[in-house]
């Protein structure tokens, strides 16, 4: 998981190019879809499943090869409705609404049955900046 969308990137030019400081999250949110996202505003399906809230999540130092890891364990909560099956992630500067910043596909889809819960082990998501 690693693309910047058009938000992330225009904040990334004001604030280190245009000398325009920007205000960073207080935290940062990771979400699920059902449909990756692209660079635009809108585009792909965040998952609504039974249950589904996005959940803060914490990253580590960014390495030499350029990556970042969750720093914790991240669990979402438990599917209580239908079946879906999650293909992306991504990291919101919100937990409702907000900005999608950062987006990425899973390595493995993962369909979710009812009572099942997703979560990642840490250091299980990569997002790799180069």
């Amino acid at each position: 998981m690693s693309a910047f969308t058009d938000h992330m990137e225009d904040l990334i030019v004001k604030h280190f190019l245009q000398n325009n400081a920007q205000t960073p999250a207080v935290n940062v949110y990771l979400g699920l879809f059902t449909t990756t996202p692209g660079d635009v505003a809108g585009t792909g399906v965040e998952t609504v499943y039974t249950g589904y809230t996005r959940i803060v999540s914490g990253w580590t130092n960014i390495t030499p090869a350029g990556e970042t890891k969750n720093d914790g364990i991240l669990t979402f909560p438990a599917n209580t409705g239908s079946s879906v099956t999650i293909v992306g992630a991504g990291i919101f500067d919100a937990s409702t609404v907000g900005n999608l910043l950062i987006y990425g596909d899973l390595a493995t889809q993962k369909t979710l049955a009812t009572g099942d819960v997703l979560s990642f082990a840490l250091n299980a998501l990569t997002l790799t900046l180069d």
